[in-house]
């Protein structure tokens, strides 16, 4: 486990822990690329033309530039856009979902913070099907005080959005609240909502010393946020 600060305050106490879903808790065999070229191919035969390199920007990106075109059009209403959209990308969310797999570690962690009496939530851009659909095939979902998906309504990461309205459901603090992601987007998304920002290194997230957001603190393993909380 590595650190990119030196310490916290020794009074510090957690009250919550926010985790990302796919690559975090659940090893999630999403065709991203391909979902997203699919969408392209939807967008082109409505009359609508984005960049071939939407493809490798985050979700949130696509969706502005959609909602951008949508509105330059002026003759589709962009709810029934997004309605199709989504359901091609539920598709492909579905896809995964059935082949997903739980790592080693999850429930045992998710276990150990409920004894804890801590607080524990889920901010995914994943979709609200495909994330009950795994939480509950996995018997997880009972974990989470919270959870928030790309269908409920707010921007997603990484925006800070869905862990702000999270630690205003909650009523915990930011500086007793941890973020736990495996990308570059939960890292930016975590630090814009100003709480403790972990990173589980993953064939997803880029080298510490490349990433223009750095975490607080990068782990190597799951189960390594329950050494963190002692420290903490």
């Amino acid at each position: 486990m590595e650190s990119s600060v030196s310490s916290l305050k020794e009074d510090v106490t957690l009250d919550l822990v926010i985790f990302d879903l796919d690559g975090t808790l659940v090893e999630f065999k999403y065709r991203y690329i391909e979902a997203k070229k699919s969408v392209l191919h939807l967008l082109e035969s409505i009359g609508i033309s984005l960049p071939s390199d939407v493809t490798l920007k985050p979700t949130q990106d696509l969706f502005d530039e959609i909602a951008n075109q949508v509105n330059k059009n002026g003759s589709l209403d962009l709810d029934e856009v997004m309605m199709k959209v989504n359901e091609v990308i539920y598709q492909y969310e579905m896809e995964a979902a059935t082949s997903t797999t739980i790592f080693q570690d999850t429930k045992d962690v998710l276990e150990a913070l409920k004894s804890m009496n801590i607080k524990i939530a889920l901010v995914t851009n994943n979709g609200k099907r495909a994330t009950e659909f795994v939480l509950t095939r996995f018997k997880i979902k009972d974990f989470f005080d919270v959870i928030v998906t790309r269908n409920d309504g707010f921007k997603l990461k990484p925006y800070p959005d869905g862990i702000l309205w999270v630690l205003n459901k909650v009523g915990a603090t930011k500086r007793k609240t941890l973020f736990v992601g495996d990308s570059h987007i939960d890292v930016k998304a975590g630090r814009a909502a100003g709480v403790i920002v972990v990173a589980l290194k993953s064939s997803f997230f880029e080298s510490i010393n490349e990433s223009e957001i750095k975490p607080d603190y990068l782990i190597d393993r799951l189960s390594d946020i329950l050494l963190l909380i002692r420290r903490l």
